[in-house]
């Protein structure tokens, strides 16, 4: 259950194979994709700073200190971009994933509603909203489906497959690993 939940990317998947193995494959599945989820949040927060902080080059994408880009503020203004070297929270901001923040709201929009609406008055909005995320996750892969380029697939050439194939390899044997090291003596 526990390389289930590890493995398996969404979370209807996770319950489907869950479901498949057992009762109690369920449950624990159920539970590391649920932690999954919760983490997401705090993992892109994470990320996002550690490459705005860290892996980002010094004034990559900045003017040099005391210059102006041709065409852009004049002279004793601010200029469009920030220093050389220059952290802010602008530019945290820009390399946020703003879906997260989507994520939350809706989360705490379902968890109010849930709590302050009769079962008899929710189900039907549910279901609506329910249709509606299908109308919005189709439209968001026919539209990830149109800008697909063949061609900068075929420059590509098999490094992104070869690279992505070792990712699920290891992800595959970590999980296994991490599964059975934490979930060994678990007991229902």
């Amino acid at each position: 259950g526990a390389w289930i939940g590890g493995n398996i990317d969404t979370t209807a998947a996770v319950t489907a194979a869950g479901a498949m193995a057992g009762e109690q494959p369920l449950q624990i599945a159920s539970i590391v994709k649920v932690t999954q989820n919760a983490l997401l949040g705090v993992v892109a927060v994470l990320l996002t700073l550690f490459f705005a902080f860290r892996a980002a080059p010094a004034g990559a994408g900045s003017i040099p200190a005391g210059s102006v880009a041709a065409g852009s503020a004049p002279a004793g203004s601010s200029p469009a971009a920030p220093v050389a070297g220059r952290r802010s929270l602008g530019m945290l901001w820009g390399r946020f994933p703003k879906f997260v923040l989507g994520f939350l709201l809706a989360s705490v929009i379902a968890t109010v509603l849930a709590q302050s609406l009769p079962a008899d008055v929710l189900e039907p909005r549910l279901d609506a909203a329910k249709e509606l995320q299908t109308w919005a996750l189709t439209l968001a892969f026919v539209s990830i489906g149109l800008e697909f380029n063949i061609s900068s697939a075929k420059e590509a050439g098999w490094k992104p497959v070869v690279v992505f194939a070792a990712a699920t390899v290891v992800n595959l044997l970590v999980g296994l690993g991490l599964a059975l090291l934490l979930f060994r003596n678990f007991t229902f």
